[in-house]
């Protein structure tokens, strides 16, 4: 992609200030994706609660319910993206927070198909539908947000947390299914325990809306563009259409390896330890997937560190190459595995990996847009790629019983993230570096 000529670049926040950009757009960003993650976490747990328990294909049909929030996310990258853009970042991001966590609370106090038939499922479908709307907006505000929050030189740096908070998120929703795990057994997480995890999430979520209120900094509220100049879907279809069909590219690949890596292969290596040690061999697998999850939030910042040093382009083109050559193995490897250490060592190797794209792919998606279309831009590309290969992820694993479909699937779709890579060109200077109006 092209990067914008070099221009003046914005003026130098204080440490303080940077610290509360950080927590102003991490802490929100955090509890959202505890809350979508609960779902994907504790969806083989809840399933017989929403559909016929001696249905053999209620895993299916519950990832495909997972699958519908990905679908939706296009939508929400439109509303929010324009309200980002035209009212202030930090105010999408407090609403699209807010959804997700209503969204979340409706569950947790959901009834189940037992008590009211096939109304649960319906139940199901509609807030999957809400949190999909919540966390489609919630990306492009809080990838804006961070990005516009560094200057020069540590951009990286800053957005690089929200890849580690969208972790953080994976990190809450393990450790709650492990705490529920000691203190009960399947049964139990799959009776209540579940409801005890969105309760959770969503009290979570309007807690961090709470506390960070008064977290302001000088690019959470101000609009991005003067209001005779707000984004629209025809200004970006016909003047940025580039920069949006390069953003598709980059998400497609990245986003499936991101939900293969983080929810089917885990699940893979809890089921298939299950199976063949019963509960013990299942809580072990799960603690060593949780401190996995804690070495990935930690590699973020160090990724997004090092982009600032050499560039985005060279970690990317990195993850799109190894992805090419070992997804395969990855998952492949991830049904026939039950030692803990040999878990912990595949995550972590297949982890390092993905911060590849996960620390820098934010950063890179907001250098190449204007800033008075920046949120809609990055949303609305992230969100139909995501949407389409992202959230599908789980569903095509499963309903393809994780065989050679799938394999070459994946593999294709890395290859796709890697030419959009190698296709990045440009110096230090981006859209960001250009004073907004």
């Amino acid at each position: 992609m092209h990067s914008t000529p070099a221009v003046a670049p914005d003026p130098h926040l204080d440490r303080r200030s940077r610290a509360r950009a950080i927590l102003a757009g991490s802490v929100p960003n955090l509890a959202q994706w505890f809350n979508l993650y609960v779902y994907a976490i504790f969806a083989p747990y809840f399933r017989t609660e929403f559909f016929d328990a001696q249905s053999p294909d209620s895993l299916i049909y519950v990832y495909a319910l997972f699958a519908v929030t990905f679908v939706v996310r296009p939508v929400g990258s439109w509303l929010f993206g324009k309200l980002a853009d035209t009212r202030g970042r930090m105010a999408a991001l407090v609403a699209a927070v807010a959804l997700m966590s209503a969204g979340s609370l409706a569950l947790a106090v959901a009834p189940t198909e037992r008590a009211i038939g096939g109304w649960a499922a319906v139940i199901l479908v509609v807030v999957s539908i809400v949190q999909g709307i919540a966390a489609g907006g919630e990306y492009a505000a809080a990838t804006v947000l961070l990005s516009e929050s560094g200057t020069r030189g540590h951009r990286g740096f800053f957005a690089s947390f929200q890849g580690a908070t969208i972790v953080g998120g994976l990190v809450l929703a393990q450790g709650s299914l492990l705490v529920l795990l000691l203190v009960g057994d399947r049964a139990s997480v799959s009776e209540w325990g579940w409801r005890a995890a969105f309760v959770v999430g969503g009290l979570a979520g309007l807690a961090s809306l709470w506390w960070a209120r008064g977290l302001r900094h000088p690019g959470s509220t101000a609009r991005a563009a003067t209001p005779t100049a707000p984004s629209t879907m025809a200004e970006l279809l016909h003047s940025h259409w580039r920069p949006l069909v390069w953003v598709m590219l980059l998400t497609a690949g990245g986003s499936a390896a991101f939900y293969t890596a983080t929810v089917t292969v885990p699940s893979l290596f809890r089921e298939t330890a299950f199976a063949a040690g019963g509960a013990p061999a299942e809580l072990a697998v799960t603690g060593v997937v949780l401190v996995a999850f804690v070495v990935l939030m930690l590699l973020q910042p160090l990724g997004g560190a090092l982009s600032d040093r050499i560039g985005r382009k060279p970690l990317l083109v990195a993850f799109g190459a190894t992805g090419v050559l070992g997804a395969a193995v990855l998952v492949s490897t991830a049904a026939r595995v039950t030692a803990p250490p040999v878990v912990f060592g595949i995550l972590v190797l297949s982890f390092a990996v993905l911060t590849c794209y996960l620390s820098v792919n934010g950063i890179a998606k907001a250098e190449v847009f204007p800033a008075h279309i920046r949120a809609l831009g990055v949303g609305l590309g992230y969100a139909v790629a995501n949407s389409l290969f992202g959230g599908t992820a789980p569903l095509i694993y499963h309903a393809t019983a994780g065989g050679v479909g799938f394999l070459v699937y994946l593999t294709v779709l890395l290859g796709v993230t890697l030419v959009a890579s190698l296709a990045m060109r440009g110096g230090a200077a981006t859209a960001l570096d250009a004073p907004r109006s």
